[in-house]
């Protein structure tokens, strides 16, 4: 049991991250507790996420799920937990019987425990929007390139893996031999066309034969990658090139 426990503590930890938004939480739980009263305000915020609370925290709970379903997925068990709604409420009740001391107080509460996205330090991780899908431009032009070309009803092609989460987010008819579920160690299994597109090295023999078996007519590959051999030999025609991508057509 104290190893279930340390397993949810550990869980918790890493979905409340600093810690600042469930402390709010749990203060204005105490703060509802202490001066709503609305049954149903307080049936549905405060007794409702008290007892999600203890379930989540409940080790024969945890034990339950992490058997039957998934334990990997146990931290989702805190979306049911209404901490946005919670936080709202208990924030404009404050304002709406405190008026300027409680406007006041949010404000500072934002400020200690906010931080600027702007701030540097997940440079890298923030980049402007290039169009209205909020994805690489880059990806929404290989898709329309492929498109054009393509003359059966059904596209079949294959991207590199910085793309995958991309592709089928602008287009959903486009199929793909692999996923976006190769990404993630726990749901990937062994896939050979994955491996040779992700390959440091090209090897356009092996590609030929996955795009046989897989009824693949498209491949983007990076050209910055080294080749084993020429695609051409292969049965792969240069497409187009937008920016360091290849766009190959395969004739089997």
């Amino acid at each position: 049991m104290l190893h279930m426990l340390n397993e949810i503590f550990t869980i918790y930890s890493q979905y409340s991250g600093t810690g600042i938004i469930m402390v709010l939480f749990f203060m204005a739980l105490i703060y509802i507790g202490l001066s709503e009263t609305e049954r149903s305000n307080r049936t549905i915020l405060l007794h409702g996420s008290i007892v999600l609370v203890i379930f989540i925290f409940f080790p024969l709970f945890y034990y339950l799920y992490s058997t039957f379903v998934d334990r990997t997925t146990y931290w989702r068990m805190w979306w049911l937990v209404p901490v946005g709604i919670g936080l709202a409420y208990a924030g404009a009740r404050l304002i709406r019987e405190h008026q300027i001391t409680g406007l006041m107080l949010i404000l500072v509460i934002l400020f200690l425990g906010g931080e600027s996205v702007y701030s540097g330090q997940v440079s890298g991780e923030i980049a402007m929007a290039q169009n209205a899908y909020q994805i690489p431009q880059n990806v929404i032009d290989i898709v329309e390139d492929i498109k054009k070309n393509e003359v059966d009803e059904v596209t079949f092609a294959a991207f590199p893996p910085e793309m995958l989460i991309y592709v089928r987010q602008y287009d959903a008819s486009i199929r793909l031999p692999y996923g976006r579920e190769m990404l993630d160690e726990r749901w990937s299994v062994g896939n050979g066309f994955y491996e040779a597109m992700s390959a440091e090295m090209l090897d356009f023999e092996v590609l030929a034969d996955k795009c046989k078996l897989n009824s693949v007519r498209f491949i983007v590959v990076n050209a910055l990658k080294p080749k084993l051999n020429v695609p051409q030999d292969y049965g792969f025609e240069l497409m187009s090139q937008r920016g360091i991508y290849s766009i190959y057509v395969f004739w089997a």
